[in-house]
């Protein structure tokens, strides 16, 4: 009875009036949820605790499961300029056999989609990492060793499957787990470390080309570095705890009141966290008498709120690819190179140092995402990287088309693409890299977020194969020349003759040599000359 009477407290905790009349001690605060604040507020968790540290280094383990996008993105980008790469395989860095290269990962992934539910609803969530992070070194083996186009393809595309699997399962299992008061910053810290990856391939890549330009373990070795530390996540993950959120739907509840009161209830099963914790979600399951088969998706979509959940999900897996940020990953050095920047040394030195940026802004921002939330993140994001590169769909690239498309080693304006390229990403990643996967899979209930998880590892994957084969056969193509024309140094009626010439774009930038004297009179008009290619 007295349990019963502390939940009813935690849920209605202002509906006895005078108990708040006579309160030694009231706080008041804005709440989406007036159950959880009462519980929290009861129970005042803290990051200086023992069991909240505990949690946080189990979940900073699986954290590493995020470095795998973050390092492969960051590594093709940096070895696909190297020269004992290009060689290896028959290359040139552009065009669509390089965009086949990078796709082939990405393929992988898509084809991991039904698996991710099946390994996850059925296993557990730490079973389907394990799986997932083991896939990724066998991938790891076959790529590394490759000595033609089709083993190298293969290899990634066992890679991407893994690293599907288990980057799909790994957000759910940190939102899972984490803290009820602590979920944006330590499930959205989840997403952030795919910085980590990225800086550490850059900072090998880096290391390798500089030491052994002309081995082709320039590029091997970076790859062996990509599977350390999956592995340590695939040697670790089964030691951890499972969520309560899946014990519970397979009947072991007893399992699950024992790691919530473990990480949630400082050892105390009767706390009101974790008493409330353990009411919701026993009653979100009791809803429910049908099974959930990995393969029937029907509960994506048989109602207006699941077709909402997808529908956003969806947005944001598009959103969060096509804001430029896959194609500053995976072709940073490419557009440094035509900017004016050809050594590539510094390329790779400038793609090294690029991440260590985004990482900080990243992390910063997963620690607003409690504070400031969701909806307001990615708003803000989106107009920092706006400025900087280019938002959404239907706008343009602002900053940082100007300056590539106009830089020459002459005019110093690369360094102006340098720096838009690290402003886009410190933007983007303070707004949107903590709520890439964090934002995916809380939408989903408890019943779909696997299967959910894999709906959006799918999407993603969709727009990136069509981000990175696009992007790469137009870097060769049309080395960022604008087809806007130029309307400077001409009047109006002249514009007429730019827009009607066979290429408008070449005869807005064409020139010619005028001798005129002091007075400005016409002496002699020479041959035209193409000074500006953009």
């Amino acid at each position: 009875m007295a349990e019963k009477n502390e939940l009813d407290a935690i849920e209605h905790p202002l509906s006895n009036v005078d108990s708040v009349k006579h309160a030694t001690h009231v706080t008041e605060t804005n709440a989406a949820s007036v159950a959880l604040a009462a519980a929290v507020e009861a129970q005042k968790p803290s990051f200086k605790s023992k069991s909240i540290l505990q949690l946080c280094a189990i979940l900073s383990v699986s954290y590493l499961v995020s470095t795998l996008n973050g390092f492969d993105s960051s590594l093709m980008g940096a070895i696909n300029a190297m020269k004992s790469y290009q060689t290896t395989f028959g290359l040139t860095g552009e065009g669509s056999s390089t965009g086949i290269v990078f796709i082939s990962y990405n393929l992988g992934q898509i084809a991991a989609f039904p698996f991710c539910g099946f390994l996850a609803d059925g296993y557990g969530r730490r079973f389907a990492i394990f799986v997932g992070c083991v896939i990724v070194l066998v991938g790891t083996a076959i790529q590394t060793t490759a000595n033609g186009q089709g083993q190298f393809i293969g290899g990634r595309f066992v890679l991407g499957l893994g690293a599907s699997i288990a980057s799909a399962v790994a957000p759910a299992y940190a939102v899972e787990l984490a803290h009820p008061a602590f979920r944006g910053t330590m499930a959205g810290m989840y997403n952030n470390f795919w910085w980590v990856g990225n800086i550490l391939a850059g900072w090998t890549t880096y290391g390798t080309n500089l030491h052994m330009p002309e081995s082709s373990w320039a590029w091997r070795l970076p790859t062996i570095v990509q599977c350390i530390l999956p592995g340590i996540v695939a040697v670790m993950v089964m030691f951890f705890p499972e969520t309560p959120r899946w014990l519970i739907s397979k009947d072991r509840r007893e399992e699950a009141i024992a790691i919530m009161a473990k990480y949630h209830g400082d050892g105390d099963a009767s706390s009101p966290v974790v008493q409330l914790q353990l009411r919701e979600i026993s009653e979100d399951f009791a809803r429910f008498r049908n099974e959930n088969p990995w393969w029937d998706l029907r509960e994506l979509v048989n109602t207006r709120a699941a077709r909402y959940r997808l529908m956003l999900v969806i947005c944001m897996s598009f959103f969060g690819q096509w804001s430029g940020n896959n194609v500053v990953s995976y072709f940073m050095p490419a557009m440094i190179k035509n900017a004016g920047i050809t050594d590539v040394n510094k390329q790779l030195i400038i793609n090294a140092i690029n991440p260590i940026f985004s990482m900080l802004a990243a992390m910063y921002g997963a620690t607003l995402l409690d504070k400031l939330g969701r909806r307001t993140m990615l708003l803000y994001g989106l107009l920092g990287a706006l400025i900087s590169y280019n938002a959404n769909r239907g706008y343009d690239a602002v900053f940082l088309t100007a300056f590539t498309a106009t830089s020459a080693p002459s005019n110093n304006l690369a360094y102006g693409t340098i720096v838009s390229i690290y402003l886009f990403g410190i933007f983007f990643a303070w707004g949107w890299t903590p709520l890439q996967t964090l934002y995916a899979v809380e939408c989903f209930e408890n019943r779909t977020r696997a299967k959910g998880s894999g709906i959006n590892f799918l999407f993603i994957n969709v727009a990136l194969v069509v981000n990175t084969f696009g992007i790469s056969v137009g870097i060769e193509k049309i080395k960022w020349r604008l087809f806007f024309v130029e309307t400077a140094g001409k009047t109006l009626e002249e514009l007429k003759y730019i827009f009607e010439a066979k290429n408008p774009r070449k005869a807005s930038t064409a020139k010619v040599k005028v001798a005129m004297d002091n007075r400005g009179h016409v002496l002699e008009v020479g041959e035209e000359l193409e000074v500006s290619k953009v």
